[in-house]
């Protein structure tokens, strides 16, 4: 996403009101944390506001480069369009349209948004960044609590005001009506947050901390990230394993950044093109029956094995948009039995587990190869980026990335507001640099 520093001067200014702003900022990073489900969509529904708005304003018919048709020539058009055209064929068109149609919808107003970031002037970024470093690192705080006492906060709020979790439970263990225990799915939600806004937080101690306090702040986000990482109550093996990768790549991008940009552009070519082989490739080495190789991790290489099976039988349209759940839901009972030698049932569940080998089953080679324009074309773009900035933009793609692979479905919505609010987040922290560059 190309932040356009022609679009200064377009909305109006919030320089005045930088207390609220940072109050507002941090209180809505926290609630990503507390409630990921919910509160990524509403800030992405904001951020749709804010594109209308923009595209609503006078400064976009003032010439011919600010006609809202200019958006229908963007890298991002191709893969949301083949989204669409593949719910012709896919199990539920009406279902597999809707998701599509939110996905285009999210995308494109947040390439809008981006467009106008930059028409805030610099208190106010200033602002928002403050607001996220303190979010951020309550939220940091309050992983590290629930991982410490096991979702103890979760677990307390939940037993007072059970309605705030729909599917308690089907996630909680109770004794005599009383949680005792809730699944990992709720300290996995809130690590993937942590995850997408750990660069965005990096950067805005980087840009606007000041003295002892931008020390403090890097301080408090290595050490949230040590206990993420190296507990055992984390629950969340992809944030373990991409907090661990990415931050070899924001030294590598920090030291060389052109190195740490075409690593990043290297692995992400990698995976959209080698994801099936790989995926057959684990399971023929037999790597879901090593003993010290954690449960997840063999269901997946499982799940992963079944799924690029699949994707042979229809490898070029692929089997439609969202359909993925509804072809295992209509599978008999009985192909659907886990074997002796399997640690889970061969199956691809509601997704697989992996967005690139989702795409490839559900969108196939076509959607492979518009998704990976799609990647290339933003990592070309971040590549004229000014030296300062560019490795926390390719330290957040590559987090981006590691979080595709092993994680939840594509379709899921909160995913996707979150990757997109995360990522609109940094692009607003940069647009200052950027625009200072280009002056």
């Amino acid at each position: 996403m190309q932040v356009d520093s022609s679009a200064r001067g377009s909305v109006v200014r919030l320089g005045d009101h930088t207390s609220l702003i940072t109050a507002l900022s941090s209180i809505a990073v926290v609630t990503c944390f507390i409630f990921p489900r919910i509160a990524p969509l509403v800030l992405a529904g904001a951020a749709a506001a804010l594109s209308i708005v923009y595209l609503l304003s006078s400064s976009w018919n003032a010439g011919k480069d600010r006609s809202p048709s200019r958006y229908l020539l963007r890298p991002e058009v191709p893969f949301i369009a083949w989204g669409l055209v593949a719910c012709l064929w896919a199990a539920s068109p009406w279902d597999g349209f809707l998701k599509a149609a939110f996905l285009a919808a999210l995308v494109l107003s947040a390439v809008v948004a981006a467009d106008a970031l930059p028409s805030l002037n610099a208190s106010t970024i200033e602002a928002i960044a403050k607001g996220l470093l303190i979010g951020f690192l309550i939220g940091a705080i309050f992983i590290c609590i629930e991982i410490a006492t096991r979702d103890g906060i979760r677990r307390f709020v939940l037993e007072y005001f059970p309605d705030l979790e729909r599917g308690l439970a089907k996630h909680g263990t109770f004794r005599n009506g009383v949680i005792q225990k809730v699944s990992g799915a709720y300290i996995t939600r809130a690590t993937t947050v942590y995850c997408l806004l750990w660069c965005p937080a990096i950067l805005a101690a980087t840009l606007y901390a000041r003295g002892f306090a931008k020390w403090l702040c890097y301080a408090a986000i290595a050490g949230s990230a040590i206990v993420i990482v190296f507990h055992p109550y984390t629950q969340s093996q992809t944030a373990q394993l991409a907090l661990l990768g990415v931050s070899v790549v924001l030294a590598v991008s920090l030291l060389a950044p052109k190195l740490g940009l075409w690593g990043v552009g290297a692995g992400f070519a990698a995976l959209v093109f080698l994801i099936v082989p790989l995926a057959l490739a684990m399971f023929a080495a037999g790597l879901h029956e090593k003993s010290d190789l954690f449960g997840s991790a063999k269901a997946r290489i499982i799940i992963w094995n079944y799924t690029a099976q699949r994707i042979m039988e229809k490898p070029i349209l692929g089997v439609g948009t969202n359909s993925t759940r509804y072809l295992d839901e209509a599978r008999p009972k009985e192909e659907k039995v886990k074997p002796d030698n399997l640690f889970v049932v061969a199956e691809t569940r509601a997704h697989p587990h992996n967005v690139y080998l989702q795409i490839w089953y559900e969108l196939g080679l076509i959607g492979a190869i518009a998704f990976a324009i799609l990647g290339l074309a933003l990592l070309r773009r971040i590549s004229a980026l000014p030296r300062r900035i560019m490795p926390y933009a390719v330290t957040h793609f590559a987090m981006c990335m590691a979080i595709l692979a092993p994680t939840y479905g594509m379709w899921q919505n909160w995913f996707q507001s979150i990757v997109v609010v995360s990522t609109l987040t940094l692009i607003g922290l940069m647009a200052p640099q950027i625009s200072s560059s280009r002056a």
